[in-house]
């Protein structure tokens, strides 16, 4: 492509430097991953949610802060005028009359699948707009074949229209020394919230406390999210009780440090799009007992142990099964490891970049 002029694309990186993990982990990472790939034939221009100046060897856009509805309506698109490019890369929401060539980003519709875990009228506005979005968008990109299928069936969208683009562990996360001797810990990461399924964790847990693991120890690391009484009132019972611990948000070093002296990472959740702790925390040598629910088998492959995360007895033999063998856990801490190197931004870059050339390439869609 020598020589052919490039394909420029407007990305909405306003998710960053506003706490909004998901999306700003996602962008963060494809910028970082760009940065080190350099794709062929594509430049891409972020577009920030204040005003930045260049870094990083590709160029940037702000816009000044504001509400959802008038940066979606209003502060992007006229961002988008004055930069000129051939194609803007959305990360869930496009005005509703959106015109222009587009490619989109969606990392799950749990929203569609499980409407209860919202707030009222919260579902429906994100199942209008985000489909609407998607069912005119060139190109969808999601983190997980299992969103991908979810995607195409529930939404009709063609195969060729929907492509995946799988996360990764940023590359701070690493094995460090061998876990000293000690009590033995289970670590909990994740906002909290219904789906991520901390209630039952927190009684699986007290089961193994109960019999064979009586100084087992729970770190909760994450936020509370929407909906997340029930699972504090929980989580408060289980501190006072001894044993248990809250700390809330960690920083990006606070967080690899609890990777690395957890016995297990537990991840119970109900529904999930991609799963970065898991990754994570296989990257940092922690071995991690998981739900085999939606992409975490997808993700996680033969290097966790799995259970229903519907059944907390099923939940607890899991973890007491590998909490008895330290041998199984160093089997799990290797292959973890070679299963998270598995995955990588500059990979994720390079396989963004090819779907943005498709997209203008095929020009369907539209």
């Amino acid at each position: 492509m020598s020589g052919e002029k490039k394909i420029r694309v407007a990305l909405d990186a306003t998710a960053i430097g506003r706490g909004k993990t998901g999306n700003e982990t996602y962008l963060s990472g494809l910028l970082e991953g760009w940065r080190v790939a350099e794709p062929e034939g594509v430049e891409i221009v972020p577009i920030f949610a204040r005003i930045s100046p260049a870094k990083g060897g590709h160029p940037e856009a702000g816009i000044p802060p504001g509400g959802f509805f008038k940066r979606h309506l209003v502060e992007l698109p006229k961002a988008r005028e004055g930069l000129k490019t051939d194609l803007y890369h959305g990360v869930y929401w496009m005005r509703p009359w959106e015109k222009g060539a587009y490619v989109l980003t969606v990392h799950d519709i749990s929203f569609e699948v499980h409407p209860e875990w919202f707030r009222p009228g919260e579902a429906w506005f994100y199942r209008t707009l985000v489909r609407r979005a998607a069912e005119r968008a060139r190109k969808v990109i999601t983190v997980s074949e299992f969103c991908r299928n979810e995607i195409m069936e529930r939404w009709g969208i063609a195969a060729d229209r929907v492509e995946t683009t799988h996360e990764a562990a940023r590359k701070m996360f690493r094995p460090g020394k061998k876990r000293k001797a000690g009590a033995p810990s289970l670590l909990f990461v994740s906002a909290i919230h219904p789906r991520k399924n901390l209630r039952r964790l927190i009684r699986a847990w007290r089961r193994l406390r109960e019999g064979r693991f009586p100084d087992l120890e729970l770190k909760v690391v994450g936020p509370a999210g929407w909906s997340a009484g029930a699972d504090l009132r929980a989580l408060r019972k289980a501190e006072a009780g001894g044993g248990a611990e809250w700390v809330g948000s960690y920083t990006d070093e606070q967080l690899r440090q609890a990777y690395q002296e957890a016995t297990l990472l537990v991840y119970p959740s109900l529904y999930e799009g991609f799963g970065l702790p898991p990754v994570e925390a296989m990257a940092s040598g922690c071995p991690v007992v998981c739900s085999n629910a939606g992409s975490l088998p997808e993700v996680c492959g033969e290097a966790a142990e799995y259970f229903d995360p519907t059944s907390e007895e099923e939940m607890a033999a899991k973890i007491g099964l590998i909490l008895d063998s330290a041998s199984r856990r160093e089997e799990m801490r290797l292959k973890g490891i070679a299963r998270a190197g598995t995955f990588s931004w500059e990979k994720m870059a390079e396989e963004t970049a090819g779907i943005y050339r498709r997209a203008m390439e095929e020009g369907c869609g539209l």
